[in-house]
């Protein structure tokens, strides 16, 4: 795996367009890049959801392409101080509940209370975790850039046997605040949930496998 790393790193700068802990920790310790700058894209993530209601993963899809765009303008301002080429990992993680509802942060207490009573006993359905990715593959100040984009789902199904009590108290705790759906899969919430459907990784933030792969597809 080194010799892969390596492989990657000797061509181009790896670039995390992220301020979350969790996709670093992806990137850093799971995938194995030592080596990860991080930049921060300034959109405001305040697209028109009822734009995207018959299709709500392509709001995820088309809020990182929003931040790839932020950030290959920051790349063309640096022109003039690096030419370094770089791969730029640019993503975007929503919830989106049984009746295509898109959840992102709650950002207050009530209302991450109110999702996640919905998510454990309003409903049978799972609700579906999509993370979008867009790499911007920056060749240097000479030779442009190119965009590559995919997303990834993954489905959460909550535990309707749980007892009321235990959502209050996780609530209480005060995580999850400022993540998508109020919740995160690898923290206090994990008791929260019977199952999961698909990558574990990009419910945390990150689509493991597709992100590695379109990272060494877009170096070789």
């Amino acid at each position: 795996m080194t010799d892969i790393i390596d492989f990657i790193t000797s061509r181009y700068k790896i670039v995390l367009a992220s301020s979350s802990p969790r996709r670093y920790e992806i990137m850093h310790d799971t995938m194995g890049f030592s080596k990860v700058e991080l930049m921060t894209p300034q959109f405001e993530e305040n697209l028109d959801k009822e734009t995207y209601a018959d299709k709500p993963e392509q709001y995820a899809v088309a809020t990182s392409l929003h931040k790839a765009h932020d950030i290959v303008a920051q790349l063309q301002h640096e022109n003039q101080k690096s030419t370094e080429p770089r791969i730029v990992v640019c993503a975007d993680t929503i919830v989106i509940g049984p009746n295509n509802t898109i959840y992102e942060k709650p950002g207050t207490p009530e209302k991450q209370l109110k999702d996640l009573v919905y998510f454990c006993f309003g409903t049978d359905e799972p609700v579906r975790v999509v993370t979008a990715v867009t790499l911007v593959k920056w060749n240097g100040k000479h030779e442009g850039y190119s965009l590559h984009q995919f997303h990834e789902t993954s489905k959460v199904h909550f535990d309707r046997e749980i007892p009321e009590a235990v959502v209050e108290a996780y609530v209480e705790s005060k995580d999850g605040l400022q993540v998508a759906g109020g919740f995160k899969v690898q923290g206090a919430s994990g008791v929260l949930i019977s199952s999961i459907e698909g990558d574990f990784f990009n419910i945390v933030g990150l689509p493991l496998n597709k992100t590695f792969k379109a990272i060494l597809e877009q170096a070789s």
